[in-house]
Order: C-alpha cells, then structure tokens, then sequence
C-alpha cells in the first residue's frame, strides 16, 4: 500500500530477470494521488504497461474504493490502458470473516463462507457500471460466479466493452475441497475467489463456449505449505493463492476439448489469441503468421498422465489438480523458436525471455471514441 508506482515496477523488472519465457505486466493501483496519475502516464508512454489492475477486496491492505476505481479509470481511458479488476467486495468479506472466526469456525472451511457468491456479483456488478457511466472498457479477472457471467452478458449485450476471464481451476474444481480432513489439504486449495459449486462450473464453460468469456488463466501464486500454515489457528491467515500455469492447458483440453465444451478452434482462441488481441500485442502474440514471435506448441491430443505433486516441475510441494488423468498434451514448445520443452524435458535458460512492450490504444478505444461521440452532452440555451 502507498508504494509509488513506479518503485513497484522497477522491483518487479528485477526479479523478472531470470524469466525464461516473455513477459510483461499489469500494474496495480491501489491508492491514489496525483504521483500515481503522473506515474500511470510514465508507465504507458516509456515502459509498455498498457493494463492497471484493480484489487477490490484485501481491506487494510490493497483494497481499490470506489474513489481509487474512478480515478484510475478515469486516467486509464485518457492512457489508453485497459482497466482490470479482482471483483469482491472487501468489506463484506472483511465483516464476514470477523463473524466466522468469533463463532469458532477458523479452519480453510471459513473461506468460502466469507467470499460466497454474491461477494464477488455485488463487485463486478459494480466495476461494470463504473465503467460503464465513464466510458470505459473493463477485464474482470477469474470470473468464478454465474452471477457474474450474467452481469458481464448484460453488459456486453447494452454494447459495453467488458472481457472477462475463467481459471482452470474454477473450471475444474469444486468448494468440497475446503472440508477435507487433512486441513493442509484444505489449506492448500485456499485463494480467492474460493472454488465454487458445480453450477458455477457449468456456467464458466458455457459463458467460454458462447464467446461471453474471453480467456483462460490459472492465478498463479503459489505459496508453500510452510507459508500455508500460518493460518493454521485463523483461516483469515492462510495467504491466499495457488500454483496451477504448468497443468493449465491439460487441464482446459482434457476437461473442455475432450468433454465437447470447447472446439479446439475455441481452445486456441481463450488460451492464446484472444489474449492477445485484448492486451493489443496480436499480431506479434496469438498468431501463427509471418512476422509474429515463433511461440508454438505442438500438441499431442492422445497423450495422457495423471497429475501428481511428485511429477510437477513446481517447487511448491503440493498440486491442486493432483490425481486428476490428462489427455491431451504438449509434445513441443519453442520460444522465440527455439525448443524448450520436447517429450517432457524441460530446456529453458534462465534470462531467455525478453520484457514485452504493450502499445496503449488497442482497437477498442476507438470504437469507444466514436460511440462517445455520438452522444456528447450539451448545455440547454435558456432565455435570460
């Protein structure tokens, strides 16, 4: 909290050094005065950033209010930047979790009850509407409701630019996790929004298969199990986040392709292109064509293993998707066209990857400009 933006930047280009794969980053904004108006400009115009993130939930900590949200919209329009947002509502889930813990529930069971689905509908139901009363688009982040998808289909079908994004894991995984009886079990599976019941699965998959869900990701941040258990005593302690880029495309071709809920024309489109396209880097990203980056997998649809910790490459130490079997695999992977991933070996270089500049102005803002300009506000001439 409070960090200048451009500090925060600075440090994450550091650490991102040693990437092995091409980068880039979405910058978050959760305070506001006029150095984070300023640093907004600096980091669209000098440094590639072209997407602010919003955290709507983390009270004391991170949390956008409605003041942070307009501001940064406001200036993100003026950039060019695409606004994004982590839809929950910070003070309910901040009062629920009091009552949680005063009643004595503080195991990993208490994290879904203080995010129910309605947390997360009120904040995207309400980013929109900002959004919608200043003119400008909107990336909801790991959609996990169907009560958001409805929000975003509204929205969209009234001609607002709202994308929204699915995770694996919401995709695949049901809240009967958090009341296993191995609490590290249970503890392992806690971020946010927690995973949800299977209706809100059946409307992820086909808010992605009608087109009203844009992409897919997985949110990834993992933390150990030792950082895990300082929540052991008060689940509001368990940090909030788990691993999941290594099994993602398995997890989404097997449980989508395979199943009929995707095309494998739809699997490319929410697992590459339309990214792409949304974050302006199509046509150097999400296109097999002359002059794009050579990023290519080459996928093996009849390929199968089951999912273990022990045969993850992630050093985390526990998988969210283990013991699920996969069919469907990446043979081959090159980056910048070199290989660095055949038949399970792994051959990446430290440092090979290279920081993405992101142009500000992908093609949605001048749409957005000249239905702007269809319906700009005048003054009434009255008589003295």
């Amino acid at each position: 909290p409070k960090q200048p933006l451009m500090e925060a930047y600075r440090n994450w280009r550091g650490w991102a050094e040693k990437s092995a794969a091409d980068y880039s980053f979405h910058v978050a904004v959760t305070w506001w005065d006029e150095t984070v108006h300023a640093d907004m400009g600096t980091l669209v115009r000098d440094f590639g950033v072209n997407s602010f993130k919003h955290f709507m939930a983390y009270k004391n900590a991170i949390m956008a209010d409605d003041e942070v949200l307009v501001n940064s919209f406001t200036r993100a329009l003026e950039l060019g930047a695409l606004p994004t947002v982590h839809a929950e509502n910070g003070e309910l889930v901040f009062q629920l979790q009091q009552r949680l813990v005063a009643a004595g529930i503080t195991g990993p069971e208490g994290h879904p009850l203080s995010r129910p689905p309605a947390v997360e509908a009120e904040a995207a139901e309400r980013a929109i509407r900002i959004a919608e009363v200043l003119g400008t688009p909107l990336y909801i982040v790991h959609v996990s409701t169907e009560d958001t998808v409805a929000a975003i289909i509204r929205a969209r079908s009234h001609g607002q630019r709202v994308y929204g994004e699915a995770l694996a894991g919401h995709l695949t995984i049901d809240e009967s996790v958090y009341r296993h009886p191995d609490w590290n079990v249970a503890a392992a599976h806690v971020m946010s929004p927690p995973f949800r019941a299977k209706h809100h699965q059946d409307a992820l998959w086909g808010a992605l298969a009608a087109g009203h869900l844009h992409t897919t990701a997985t949110d990834h941040c993992a933390f150990c199990g030792d950082q895990k258990a300082m929540g052991r005593a008060d689940f509001t302690k368990i940090p909030n986040g788990c691993a999941g880029v290594e099994d993602r495309m398995s997890v989404l071709w097997d449980a989508g392709v395979n199943t009929g809920r995707l095309t494998p024309n739809e699997f490319v489109r929410v697992t590459s292109t339309n990214a792409a396209q949304i974050f302006n880097l199509y046509p150097r990203k999400g296109a097999v064509a002359v002059g794009s980056d050579a990023d290519l997998v080459v996928w093996d649809p009849s390929a199968t293993k089951t999912i273990t910790t022990a045969g993850s490459l992630s050093k985390v130490g526990y998988n969210v998707f283990e013991g699920r079997q996969v069919t469907g695999l990446a043979k081959v992977t090159l980056s910048q066209g070199n290989i660095v991933w055949i038949d399970g070996e792994l051959r990446t270089e430290p440092g090979a990857g290279r920081y993405v500049n992101r142009p500000a102005f992908a093609p949605v803002f001048d749409a957005l400009k000249r239905q702007a300009g269809l319906h700009v506000a005048h003054a009434v001439a009255r008589a003295a």
